[in-house]
């Protein structure tokens, strides 16, 4: 008998062995080997497959058991086997090139109610907190809203005091940590060292394999505000006539374009061309996939994208959901090597790609990943919990307090966007729009979600989240924030083009087009693209015919000559407010005192900088740039007064009152701005307006 005879005669005895009383190793170890058949013969053995997992499928209601990481819970059903199985098949499939027979072979178990994607255990969209108490050994959990905050923590809730009873076993765990106590100190002052950050220990932060942007670091800004601009002066929708065009060139991810869509009135009547454009495939793929989401299933895809966005495990239902509506738009995607337009519509909403094949073949690349979840969290936990980086780390939570140490460390380890406390064990399947089955977890360990939004509105939000847990609130804020976008995308007449072009080479795709607002990030600072080349490559799309056509960029990375004596006066009365609110240890240790000393002059040196008007610094550093006599070069000029966005983070913009320094006068506002929040305050922004 020849080899591959062989091959055939024990490639049957195994599939005959399958059932669904066997683990799920035997199914994967099958298709593992099946993978080394020709072409043809494994074409046949894979249709042969997907029969027996067919049979399997419609013949058992066995309940079994499969094992996931402690981080994320055993959760016992039939039915996650059936989707893990199915998901597999699909990722060998895309494997081998053959997906053309997986869809209609396992319709039924691709075809996922879009109304059981939500959040919740029982596929619902998560509008409110649900009680904590969840005993996943005996498959209970509680579905009432929960409304009774735990004394002692201040971040989990639940729907009455039994419940609370019932599950303080398992909560006493974390309520009584050592993070949970106000007396908590970092392991450096425990241990009586000097810190990774003040040592000459090498700088440990992005993956060295790859490097990926694919969260916001600088609050959402609307590039648009109509009231200040073209609907001033009391005018109203019905009197502005022309479109609205809009250039995000360098966009990252999506929150500068959900915040600007959000501002339109709903009664806007004249379209909206939204261009978007980044040069990292990654960032462009996913922005596309979120897009499409919401535009095919509406407000019942806003938890599913929150979680693409930024969780690190998707529920099985939301993973297949993706599977089977992205699947179906790649087929004639990557076969042609010369960019195309594709453009899908959605009534009056059009999404309208210019990819290159290679980005098509990132996505490509996403659903034919079949990590496990066990290998993706040890990926992720080699970045986010780097122990290189638990000093860094430390020095954050020192900041904080109880609650939200609590609630940062519980996000660190598990990764999942969900209010603290409400069940995660469902979010089972890796998320593979952000894990590379290759690279790994594909962002810096400083990467944190709140970075891309407005902590004070962020603070604002109820839905039953504790004042302490910022992530809970986070995810509801989200949710509010799409529900206002896909209002939006369904009321207005709006146009989306996606490119992933180098931002200097966009000019050259868009001929012909102008836009109203070009907003260009950070490409001006001297690190990326610089502020002249910026101001010569983009004045020339902006719309001469609107006197309210803006270019705006951000500066991230100037270095303001701040007088050290300025700096000092400002920083000399915030040291002593502060040292004087620092718990008094009556015999503390030289390390405390040096940490106390530390952190409050790290913490007087923020501070002082959002009270120091470093705007005669920053025109300096314009000046130094160059950037004045390009302006007037390109016959463009940099406002005096904004119209747009604030010239630095936090600042106000009100007509008449455009401070440069923050003012802050609410403790609690200062602790979210300075402790919670990661920004430096040296962000400034700039607005150009063409030359009349």
């Amino acid at each position: 008998m020849s080899s591959t005879s062989q091959i055939h005669k024990a490639l049957s005895k195994e599939l005959e062995a399958l059932s669904f009383e066997v683990k799920d190793e035997k199914f994967y170890e099958y298709l593992d080997k099946l993978g080394s058949l020709p072409h043809a013969e494994k074409e046949a053995k894979f249709k042969d497959f997907l029969d027996k997992t067919e049979q399997i499928y419609n013949n058992t209601s066995n309940i079994s058991s499969f094992h996931v990481d402690d981080n994320y819970t055993p959760y016992q059903i039939d039915e996650y086997r059936k989707k893990a199985i199915a998901n597999r098949s699909f990722s060998f499939a895309m494997q081998h090139n053959l997906e053309h027979i997986i869809s209609e072979r396992l319709a039924n178990f691709f075809n996922v109610n879009s109304k059981l994607i939500g959040s919740g255990v029982d596929g619902k969209q998560l509008q409110q907190v649900t009680c904590a108490n969840i005993n996943i050994a005996n498959r209970f959990f509680c579905k009432k809203i929960a409304d009774k905050l735990c004394s002692s923590c201040h971040v989990i809730s639940y729907c009455s005091k039994e419940c609370q009873k019932m599950h303080w076993k398992f909560h006493k765990i974390n309520c009584k940590s050592d993070i949970a106590s106000k007396d908590w100190k970092p392991d450096y002052i425990n241990e009586m060292r000097t810190p990774a950050f003040y040592s000459n220990q090498p700088f440990v932060s992005f993956n060295p394999l790859i490097r990926e942007y694919l969260w916001g670091n600088i609050p959402a800004i609307d590039i648009v505000n109509l009231a200040s601009n073209e609907l001033a002066d009391g005018k109203s929708c019905s009197d502005y006539k022309d479109p609205i065009n809009l250039l995000f060139a360098a966009s990252g991810d999506l929150n500068d374009v959900i915040t600007s869509v959000n501002g339109l009135p709903l009664d806007f009547n004249q379209p909206v061309n939204i261009c978007i454009n980044d040069y990292a495939e990654r960032v462009v793929i996913r922005n596309f996939i979120i897009l499409y989401l919401l535009a095919e299933l509406g407000k019942d895809a806003i938890d599913l994208v929150i979680h693409i966005w930024y969780s690190s495990a998707l529920t099985d239902k939301q993973s297949l959901k993706c599977i089977e509506i992205l699947s179906k738009i790649l087929q004639d995607k990557l076969d042609s090597k010369v960019k195309k337009g594709y453009t899908f519509e959605f009534g009056k909403l059009k999404v309208r790609t210019h990819f290159n094949s290679e980005t098509w073949m990132c996505l490509a690349e996403m659903l034919s990943n079949d990590i496990d979840l066990q290998t993706a969290v040890d990926m992720r936990n080699d970045i986010m919990l780097n122990p290189a980086r638990e000093d860094y780390r430390h020095r954050y939570m020192q900041r904080l307090t109880p609650g939200e140490r609590i609630c940062f460390d519980n996000f660190r380890h598990h990764g999942i966007l969900l209010p603290y406390g409400v069940m995660n064990a469902h979010h089972n399947t890796p998320n593979r729009f952000i894990i590379d089955r290759m690279f790994g977890w594909t962002m810096a360990d400083s990467s944190d979600p709140l970075s891309g939004w407005d902590i004070f509105n962020i603070a604002q939000v109820k839905c039953g989240t504790a004042k302490e847990d910022i992530y809970g609130k986070l995810f509801f804020y989200l949710r509010e924030q799409f529900e206002k976008f896909v209002d939006r995308l369904q009321k207005l007449t709006i146009n989306f083009d996606l490119y992933d072009e180098d931002a200097l080479e966009l000019g050259e795709k868009l001929k012909g087009r102008k836009f109203d607002r070009i907003h260009v990030t950070n490409l001006s600072d001297e690190l990326y693209v610089g502020i002249k080349p910026t101001l010569t490559k983009f004045q020339p799309l902006l719309n001469a015919n609107n006197p309210h056509a803006t270019l705006i960029t951000l500066f991230m990375n100037w270095l303001p000559s701040i007088p050290e004596s300025d700096k000092i006066r400002i920083m000399e009365s915030i040291i002593m407010k502060k040292a004087s609110k620092y718990k008094k240890n009556c015999n503390p240790s030289f390390f405390e005192v040096s940490n106390m000393a530390s952190m409050v002059t790290n913490k007087a040196s923020t501070e002082a900088t959002t009270l120091y008007d470093h705007t005669q610094a920053f025109d300096s550093y314009m000046k130094k740039m160059g950037a004045n006599k390009t302006a007037e070069k390109v016959g463009l000029r940099r406002r005096e007064v904004h119209k747009i966005v604030p010239k630095r983070l936090g600042a106000c913009m009100k007509q008449g009152e455009q401070h440069n320094v923050l003012s802050l006068e609410d403790e609690r506002d200062r602790h979210l701005l300075f402790d919670v929040g990661s920004h430096t305050f040296l962000e400034r922004y700039a607005e150009w307006e063409i030359v009349a």
